[in-house]
């Protein structure tokens, strides 16, 4: 779980005191607060803020941090006859909040009188100091704080909602899912979840699982929520495929090195062909460009007697985000100089789906086309053809 969860750089506990006014009571790590991260004076009045912010989450930031707190203020035998306190968590300025929210929440609550005693600063840093280890290291913990109270706290990330799943999407397993199905997955999940192998699309994974094709889209968002699987685009020889800019930094990523040959090289075969080193296959990978199809290129750099697996090979490349596809967009022009044929007498079956021509709009791309017509590229390819020819146009296509 902490890799999705951002770490705590500080906590302190910061008061009100009467004479000095907002004061950091105690923290940790120890002086951390006041010189390498930053100058407590500047934010002092948000974290210690007026009666109007008490009770409410605040988060402020500085150049390079954000700090969270709840300040709270209560009321009764109090001198000036309020105690205002805040608990605070620091973190980088970059990282994403929303987890540890619910955690600032509760943590500020005063129900034992344990904060506005006198005397309680060491028992106070050694809670802090508990809370700083451990949720860092393990993303729970449980304190005794007396016989009555406890803190008991666990972070459960929060996980972005994932992008609609579309039926020409192809799965892809990110951990071993075999290891983790239990007798009580739902019927729909403990079915799709062997067929995500990254070769079938989603209708056809649909269709071999015997399973309606909206309650697969929602078992392949789930595990998409869960970031457990990923999806990319159906593997096929007419593909074309481009690098990115990321390219720059990940050739020189260890991980990227070592993982590629191995991954890429057909299973079972390596006794056969030796697994090329990181230049060739890099080398490879800068040879994909628009206009230049995943067999023309496997053909012109003989790519075969090397041993690749190819749809691993490119799999590779975009699971890592180096390499992206390029897509086609279909899009027809009517040539309004010429005049309309007039239709046969004799009705003249189309050698294409009457509703193809609605998706010639240059917003669908050739997999999503494919899928729902059940067709490759090169009949699709002539699909197009034909419909410029008996609608007095042309179908441009779009590469993007």
């Amino acid at each position: 779980m902490g890799t999705f969860l951002p770490r705590i750089q500080s906590v302190f506990y910061a008061g009100f005191d009467l004479v000095a006014g907002p004061k950091i009571i105690c923290q940790v790590p120890e002086g951390l607060i006041t010189a390498p991260l930053f100058n407590f004076e500047e934010v002092s009045k948000l974290v210690i803020p007026g009666p109007a912010l008490c009770g409410r989450l605040v988060i402020c930031a500085t150049k390079r941090h954000r700090i969270m707190g709840f300040p709270s203020q209560l009321r009764g035998k109090y001198q000036r006859n309020f105690f205002r306190f805040n608990l605070c968590f620091v973190f980088e300025r970059t990282a994403d909040l929303s987890c540890y929210e619910p955690i600032v929440r509760k943590i500020s609550r005063e129900e034992s009188e344990f904060l506005s005693t006198p005397g309680n600063e060491v028992a106070i840093h050694a809670i802090i100091e508990q809370l700083y280890e451990d949720l860092n290291s393990y993303s729970e913990t449980s304190i005794s704080i007396d016989q009555f109270n406890s803190i008991e706290l666990k972070i459960f990330p929060f996980y972005p909602n994932p992008p609609a799943v579309k039926d020409w999407m192809v799965p892809i397993a990110l951990i071993n899912l075999v290891r983790r199905i239990e007798d009580n997955w739902d019927l729909t999940m403990s079915k799709v979840y062997s067929l995500d192998a990254g070769v079938n699309h989603v209708s056809r994974i649909a269709h071999l699982a015997d399973c309606d094709v909206n309650l697969t889209r929602e078992a392949i968002s789930h595990l998409l929520y869960y970031q457990v699987i990923m999806t990319i685009d159906i593997f096929q020889y007419s593909n074309m495929y481009t690098l990115r800019k990321s390219i720059q930094w990940l050739a020189d990523e260890a991980h990227v090195k070592e993982e590629c040959g191995p991954y890429s090289t057909k299973p079972g075969e390596s006794y056969r062909f030796p697994i090329p080193d990181w230049p060739k296959l890099l080398h490879l990978y800068s040879r994909m460009k628009p206009g230049r199809t995943v067999l023309e290129w496997l053909e012109e750099y003989k790519v075969q007697e090397l041993g690749i697996d190819v749809r691993r090979f490119t799999s590779f490349g975009v699971i890592k985000g180096f390499l992206r596809r390029v897509h086609r967009y279909p899009i027809f022009l009517p040539e309004s100089s010429k005049s309309i044929t007039q239709s046969p007498i004799t009705p003249v079956p189309l050698a294409y789906p009457t509703d193809l021509l609605e998706l010639l709009d240059g917003e669908h791309h050739t997999d999503e086309v494919a899928v729902k017509f059940e067709a490759g590229w090169p009949l699709l390819e002539d699909w197009l053809r034909r419909i410029g020819e008996d609608h007095n146009g042309r179908v441009l296509v779009i590469y993007r």
